[in-house]
């Protein structure tokens, strides 16, 4: 049975290593050695700071199978979604559909009326489908 709830300390560092299993899976191949490189050093920067999950400064959902991690999704600042990843072995089964659901009740709930959120090439339908409407295309500067 797949469960819900807001990481603890000791759900951070398994989230934190799926979300790079999973973007190194289906995102890296839609960017280049930079931006893959530049993920992996935003996760490490979370690993090693993970204070920012318990003092609030970042939320950050995850869902479970049993005990393990299978799914990830954290906001950035106030109302920006910056991670949202699912084991491949649990895609299409409404996972991503439930972390969001959960994160954006959070964020309206401490006053938010807009979310904000980046994606993958990957992950845009599935933002698509969920409402969010495309502002810019993706550019590397």
């Amino acid at each position: 049975m797949i469960t819900y709830r807001k990481a603890t300390a000791d759900d951070i560092r398994p989230a934190l290593d799926l979300a790079l299993k999973v973007f190194m899976e289906f995102d890296a191949p839609d960017y280049g050695p930079e931006h893959t490189n530049r993920m992996r050093l935003a996760i490490d920067d979370r690993i090693t700071n993970s204070d920012i999950y318990l003092s609030g400064k970042r939320l950050m959902f995850v869902a479970l199978d049993d005990k393990k991690v299978i799914g990830i999704i954290e906001t950035y600042g106030n109302n920006r979604i910056a991670l949202m990843f699912v084991d491949g072995k649990y895609h299409r089964q409404g996972i991503a559909t439930e972390l969001m659901s959960r994160i954006i009740c959070e964020l309206k709930m401490k006053g938010f009326d807009k979310v904000i959120l980046n994606s993958s090439p990957h992950g845009l339908p599935f933002c698509k489908h969920f409402g969010f409407i495309p502002m810019e295309i993706e550019k590397d500067i």
